[in-house]
């Protein structure tokens, strides 16, 4: 193997005074780009003033340099060889430990490449961050450090983190773990590839509308995408900050529940934090399931594109966790069928806005900015003409929309959200849990070369129609294998309350400690 070592601190930031004093025909170009309606007989006016203002972020940026990150040096990295790499789930491998003790010691974790870990490449599946080493940990990665985990390296994941399938990253496609040719889901990919084959203990995936859970669904492992906000998000490349999550991704519940504990709770930077209070989810694994009401979600089994087969073997597990002594009840909320309406709604333009236009990380928080991330991103933008159709497809749409609408677009799918987040929480007064399907079906063929650009964009959404409504209502979601059909994993999830995290491991610890759903 080619190892390498980090040896450098990141990338350098650039100043203001690179910037060339603006002329009279660079005021008036953004006049008219923004109507403003500067004349030309004040455009010198203006030039001047913008000349001498501009000089202040040269200020701010001495000041921000001040606390600004220092990579730790002599981490090791290397990419692993075809051979040692069948799934293609690797980016690089490393064997980082900076405590000999904590209640991860001994745990080998794999990190999706969407989160910073200093020292060691960040691809984020795309070719525009080739070459980008971050100088800082995600604060996720810092505590799994702190607690004596042993991050074993980069997993590939798909381009941007755009793709419910697994065939857009840059490096080419991760196949899945039990049959060639098929996807092993998306977003976080390789996370799960990693952890069903038993390369890692565990491993941390992200998720903004399904992209821990459908890869976990598709590769016959557990996923978990907490309760808005419980896991800072604090360095992590995004999508948009009305639904980013990080967490974990195990072979087992148990595992999910120790991961949890370790990354949980406020960190003082992610504003979305206020108030958090993780609670002990190692106890609840062994509180069984009597006295829980599970409510089996009738719209869940009916998204386009659902599998009879996939279903029954959903039922059939809500039928286990009744004769654990659970009370199963079906219920219904109708406006689930269009909670992929409504995704999307939100999901193209935020995704634009911050991904495309704003850097990689947007404005508008008030979190700890990754600078040499998004000067990575402004500086290497124009290489975007080489992302894949389905990434190409999600921009095209949020511009034409906003050339009609503006972002009024985007303000209703945040108020329909608010609205089926109400819809959910009624129907939670009732029951501790919702249950349904995962993913709709097994995993799916993954394109080639040859597949048109119309298949393409077929196959890298209908797998999420299930698992996106909870990244904009916040409900914490976990999914788990429940059997298999024509030999490919069949995922449960279960949906609770908010920081309700808890009763969701009770549920699935008992349900997967009776074997019902082992998959192979």
């Amino acid at each position: 193997m080619n190892t390498r070592s980090s040896d450098r601190s990141g990338t350098a930031q650039s100043s203001v005074a690179d910037i060339p004093a603006p002329t009279p025909e660079d005021v008036l170009q953004i006049s008219r780009n923004l109507g403003l309606g500067v004349s030309e007989q004040d455009a010198g006016f203006y030039a001047d003033v913008v000349a001498k203002s501009v000089k202040i972020y040269d200020t701010v940026f001495a000041i921000a340099a001040e606390g600004a990150p220092r990579a730790p040096t002599g981490r090791e990295y290397s990419a692993p060889p075809a051979a040692e790499n069948a799934n293609n789930a690797w980016y690089v491998r490393s064997h980082i430990v900076e405590s000999p003790t904590g209640r991860l010691s001994g745990r080998r974790i794999a990190i999706k490449d969407s989160i910073p870990v200093a020292g060691l490449p960040m691809l984020a599946g795309a070719n525009i961050f080739e070459g980008y080493i971050p100088e800082f940990d995600a604060e996720v990665v810092r505590r799994i450090l702190a607690e004596g985990g042993a991050i074993a390296g980069k997993a590939h994941c798909e381009y941007l983190c755009f793709s419910g399938s697994s065939h857009t990253n840059v490096a080419g496609r991760i196949q899945n773990p039990w049959a060639d040719g098929f996807s092993s889901g998306g977003s976080s990919s390789g996370s799960a590839v990693l952890v069903a084959t038993g390369e890692v203990d565990m491993a941390l995936g992200a998720d903004q509308a399904g992209s821990i859970r459908m890869p976990a669904s598709f590769s016959g492992i557990v996923g978990l995408k907490p309760t808005y906000g419980l896991v800072p998000y604090t360095g992590i490349a995004p999508l948009d900050a009305s639904f980013d999550h990080v967490g974990p991704m195990t072979a087992n519940v148990a595992d999910a529940a120790l991961l949890l504990s370790v990354i949980a709770g406020p960190d003082g930077s992610d504003a979305r934090q206020h108030g958090v209070k993780p609670a002990n989810y190692e106890v609840a694994l062994g509180q069984g399931v009597k006295g829980l009401r599970i409510g089996v979600l009738k719209e869940g089994f009916e998204v386009p594109g659902s599998d009879p087969a996939v279903g029954e073997r959903v039922h059939r597990a809500a039928a286990v966790l009744e004769r654990l002594g659970a009370t199963v009840v079906d219920v219904s909320v109708p406006l689930h069928m269009h909670g992929f309406d409504i995704w999307t709604s939100i999901g193209w333009t935020g995704m634009t806005e911050t991904v495309l236009k704003g850097n990689g990380f947007g404005i508008s928080r008030n979190d700890q900015y990754p600078i040499s991330m998004m000067e990575w991103a402004r500086d290497h933008a124009a290489g975007i003409d080489q992302a894949p159709p389905s990434v190409k497809l999600f921009f095209v749409i949020s511009e034409y929309a906003k050339r009609h609408i503006g972002y009024v677009g985007y303000g209703n799918g945040i108020n329909a959200g608010r609205l089926l987040r109400r819809q959910y929480d009624e129907v939670l007064k009732d029951v501790d849990l919702l249950l349904m399907p995962t993913t709709p079906m097994t995993a799916t063929p993954l394109p080639d070369a040859s597949t048109s650009i119309e298949t393409e964009l077929k196959t890298s959404h209908p797998m999420a129609l299930n698992t996106s409504p909870f990244d904009f209502t916040h409900h914490p979601a976990l999914t788990l294998p429940c059997g298999g059909v024509d030999g490919m994993p069949v995922g449960l999830m279960l949906v609770g309350r908010h920081y309700d995290e808890a009763s969701i491991f009770r549920a699935a610890n008992a349900y997967e400690e009776t074997g019902e759903g082992a998959f192979r």
